[in-house]
């Protein structure tokens, strides 16, 4: 992993410098070029810029633990501000940040440099009465942990030109180099880190690309990173690297998130992908240009709320399953590129990789093909199609409204590598979405129940896509199959069938229907269960269904061709396995999907389905 985020550097030429991490600046003192006067201004809004950062900060300060950044630092650095907001010129903190501007200053003079060292000289002159209103204005309004930077009439900030960012660089790298020995990614021999220092920040939590902390981690007897040596640019771009694609939304998704409240919070049920391609690839289809790192994506979830622009055409994705054997797809070298994935947790002071994939483009271009049509199915509403993600799924087979929740790594991985790999998908899944599936959730209101709609859709699909992955049942079962004989689907439909005659009864008034009651008998032991709501349909809906004309003919019709096609077969089956429970939950959903292509929604007061000719005369 480390070595293809360093490779991949280049692709991303936005990247910050070496040594800078964004951050925000809270406040800036603008210095007269001609007096070296300073005025204190406020840019608490401004947009977030490359900030020179020691990363490395811990214990407390000393002559020998002194970690100032260059030009840009918190008050306490920046202007020897106190915990009392006293202002002291002479502590330790504020004389090293001063240091390093003089080392700049000397090593490449710039007038800028030398009116800011000027300014620090007159800021801390008590003598000096030109400065009072200003030193006041600070003790009132500055705190010691905020961030201050310095311009001098310049457009841009001291620390953005190219010689502080090399100074910087050097400094760092004779700050936290160890010894001379062979990078482990690129294999240069030269002077290697002692240490890390760039946090990688995601989840509310910040950590080391790498760490060796611990005796358990000595390899030889070397200490911290020198067992996995790393020089300075490896290290540096890696650390970037990483940062840039959790910070975009193009290249990140978040898979499981931690909602528990309070000190119930562990970070490592937070799980982030992050993707991209080693080069990047976008193909001409019509005038349209596919971006594949965003097709890709899919399987992931969308972008984030925040982003801009309509998700991928549908049609575009269908024709990128043919990329692989097209003239584009030659062209562009499928089978050289690359398509990297990372699951990652924090973990304290730790970063934790969870899974790593590296796969051919073209590989993924075929694996996503079959994950896609097996993960398709027919909405609930019976009006188009539904393909949830994998997060989706996840959260599907949480408990409903449950925040403490948290998703199995290995279903996680195990998702992953049927979407970019072509594995098969995991057995694990399909028992969570069937037991899951069955349990009668209630909606308060209209708002829960569309969620509690698109949950049940998502369950449908994830049992779909265990089912027919690879397989030809992966189109036939998108939506209703009528042609299906097997007894536990025409279970389901008949399950169905029972409940849309009862809403027809009353008229889409009931609050709870027999589903709400019987889903759980009937979807392990059709034999017992259907008896008696067979004889309740017969009895008291079907007859309320003729009386008001709510399209008798058509559902008497589809019941009976469901009870002949379960005679066909020899009655009802006996209690359903796991893998049968399935298929009933499927044979259920489908045919429910069906009605509602035409049932009014429950208390709509639409029209209910008209009534046949016979009916009208009956």
């Amino acid at each position: 992993m480390l070595r293809a985020l360093i490779e991949s550097a280049a692709r991303f030429p936005d990247l910050a410098p070496p040594g800078y991490e964004p951050g925000e600046i809270r406040w800036v003192i603008e210095i007269d070029a001609h007096s070296a006067n300073g005025s204190l201004v406020s840019i608490e809004n401004a947009r977030a810029r490359n900030l020179p950062v020691r990363g490395d900060r811990s214990g407390k300060v000393s002559e020998k633990n002194l970690k100032p950044a260059l030009l840009v630092d918190k008050a306490a650095y920046a202007l020897g501000m106190r915990k009392n907001r006293r202002l002291d010129a002479n502590c330790i903190e504020h004389r090293g940040f001063r240091s390093l501007i003089e080392g700049l200053n000397a090593e490449s003079p710039d007038r800028e440099l030398t009116q800011i060292l000027a300014f620090f000289r007159r800021f801390h002159d008590d003598a000096d009465d030109e400065m009072d209103p200003l030193r006041s204005q600070i003790t009132r309004d500055v705190k010691p942990n905020e961030v201050i930077a310095f311009r001098a009439g310049a457009a841009n900030f001291p620390f953005e030109s190219s010689s502080a960012h090399a100074f910087w660089r050097r400094q760092l790298e004779h700050d936290y180099r160890l010894h001379d020995a062979q990078c482990c990614c690129c294999g240069e021999v030269g002077p290697i880190l002692r240490i890390l220092p760039w946090q990688v920040s995601f989840a509310g939590h910040s950590c080391p690309i790498a760490s060796f902390n611990k005796p358990a981690f000595k390899s030889f007897c070397r200490d911290q990173t020198a067992n996995s040596p790393l020089c300075f640019p490896c290290a540096s771009r890696g650390t970037r690297v990483l940062q840039h694609l959790l910070n975009s939304e193009m290249h990140h998704r978040v898979l499981t998130r931690d909602e528990s409240p309070g000190e119930a919070k562990m970070p490592l049920r937070n799980q982030y992908a992050v993707f991209w391609l080693k080069e990047q690839a976008a193909v001409n289809d019509g005038g349209a240009q596919i971006d594949l790192e965003e097709i890709f994506a899919l399987p992931l979830g969308p972008k984030g709320e925040d982003s801009a622009g309509p998700p991928p055409d549908p049609g575009h994705i269908r024709r990128l399953y043919g990329l692989p054997f097209s003239a584009s797809g030659a062209a562009l070298h499928l089978d050289k590129n690359r398509f990297y994935v990372a699951v990652i947790s924090p973990n304290k002071s730790r970063l934790v990789l969870r899974d790593w994939i590296d796969e051919s483009v073209e590989r993924v271009v075929a694996s996503l093909a079959a994950y896609d049509v097996a993960r398709t199915i027919q909405s609930s509403d019976g009006k188009g199609e539904w393909r949830p993600a994998i997060p989706s799924m996840l959260d599907a087979l949480k408990p409903w409204k449950s925040k403490s929740a948290s998703n199995d790594a290995n279903l996680v991985r195990a998702l992953l590598r049927t979407a970019y790999q072509g594995s098969p998908p995991p057995v694990e899944l399909l028992e969570a979405a069937v037991l899951r599936f069955r349990i009668p959730d209630r909606a308060q209101n209209g708002r829960e129940e569309v969620e509690l709609e698109s949950r049940r859709q998502t369950l449908a699909a994830a049992i779909k896509f265990v089912f027919t992955f690879g397989k030809q049942e992966a189109i036939t079962l998108q939506s209703l199959n009528k042609s299906s004989r097997s007894g536990p689907y025409l279970c389901g439909r008949l399950l169905a069938i029972l409940e849309e005659a009862q809403l027809r009864a009353s008229r889409w008034r009931v609050q709870a229907t027999l589903v709400d009651r019987y889903y759980g008998g009937a979807s392990t032991s059709p034999a017992a269960t259907f008896s008696i709501l067979i004889n309740q349909c017969s009895k008291a809906h079907m007859p309320k269904v003729r009386k008001t004309g709510a399209g008798y003919q058509d559902l008497e019709q589809t019941l009976e061709d469901v009870l002949a096609s379960i005679d066909d077969q020899g009655g009802f089956p006996p209690p359903l396995t796991l893998r049968e429970q399935g298929e009933f939950a499927l044979g259920f959903y489908h045919q429910r999907a069906c009605f509602r292509t035409t049932r009014p929604l429950a208390g709509s007061g639409a029209a209910v389905p008209k009534a046949s000719d016979q009916e009208k005369n009956a």
